[in-house]
């Protein structure tokens, strides 16, 4: 347990802070092009235009408000469980500092796969498949962290977008098995950026709607993936967009349009997860495709 904490704590004092998330890079590409920017949440990316990273939440404390925090309606907070729920880490502890660094590295990931950059996975990958001492953990969180191993060795020897992409749906499932049985988090979902005609807007709210997706995969939450489905629907890309991407951004956002449209009838993990790694991929061709990527 000790070599745990002394890892911990020295990626503590060496990790830098993550690099903004995945829908955050696609919003500041548009904004430059588009000439505007959009009220930003640090806690939720979808709003998108110039905030910094999701923080993962402490598992035994409400995280503190933040001052530029966007309106209630647009945005999703992680809640800690309920008092009677499965016992949680103690705030401060090792074990609470290590599920905060797990969240980090799951979003450094995600942020590589849909930049369409997966060389940038490959080290967070190997930092959450090199969890120490997992003998030490409570029992009912290790074979969740096993499978979360595998699924991280998966993205660090992937060999395409397709591969990575599905190996971090796989690293959400494996994170949900163990917080669904150990009762958390929570996630309270808000309502959608407002579309408007300007291509920040549009993106606002395509961003909200892969964050939600995201939340429904590793919370677990219905409520979340449901929310993000719906606002998936309907035309997801500007043309003036596309226009940049050729042939490649046309075929990656007909791509989209198509997965978006099945993700609310999708109910299992297996399902969920499968159709998020489709999504992932097609972002990350489009955004490549458009000049987005690679950031």
């Amino acid at each position: 347990m000790a070599l745990q904490i002394a890892r911990v704590r020295r990626r503590e004092t060496n990790m830098k802070i993550i690099r903004t998330t995945s829908a955050l890079v696609l919003a500041i590409g548009l904004g430059a092009c588009g000439g505007a920017t959009a009220a930003t949440s640090p806690s939720s990316p979808a709003n998108a235009a110039a905030a910094g990273p999701r923080v993962a939440p402490d598992p035994s404390a409400q995280p503190a408000p933040s001052s530029t925090e966007a309106a209630p309606s647009n945005s999703s907070a992680v809640e800690p469980t309920d008092a009677g729920a499965a016992p949680k880490p103690a705030a401060g502890s090792p074990l609470a500092r290590l599920m905060r660094e797990h969240f980090k590295e799951a979003e450094q990931i995600r942020h590589a796969v849909i930049s369409g950059n997966p060389k940038d996975a490959v080290q967070p990958a190997s930092a959450l498949g090199s969890t120490a001492d997992i003998a030490n953990l409570p029992p009912p969180w290790r074979a969740a962290v096993e499978r979360m191993h595998s699924a991280s060795s998966r993205v660090q020897n992937s060999a395409d977008l397709a591969e990575a992409a599905a190996g971090t749906a796989d690293i959400a499932v494996a994170c949900s098995s163990c917080h669904e049985s150990q009762g958390g988090p929570k996630v309270s979902v808000g309502d959608p950026p407002v579309v408007g005609q300007s291509v920040v807007s549009r993106m606002a709210r395509h961003a909200w709607a892969m964050e939600r997706l995201w939340e429904g995969l590793y919370a677990p939450s219905s409520a979340a993936w449901k929310a993000g489905a719906k606002a998936l629907q309907g035309e997801p890309f500007p043309p003036e967009v596309l226009e940049h991407g050729g042939v490649y951004g046309r075929s990656a956002a007909k791509d989209f349009k198509a997965l978006a449209s099945q993700a609310s009838l999708k109910e299992t993990p297996k399902d969920r997860a499968s159709l998020y790694a489709g999504l992932l991929g097609t972002c990350a061709t489009c955004h490549l495709a458009t000049g987005r990527g690679g950031q």
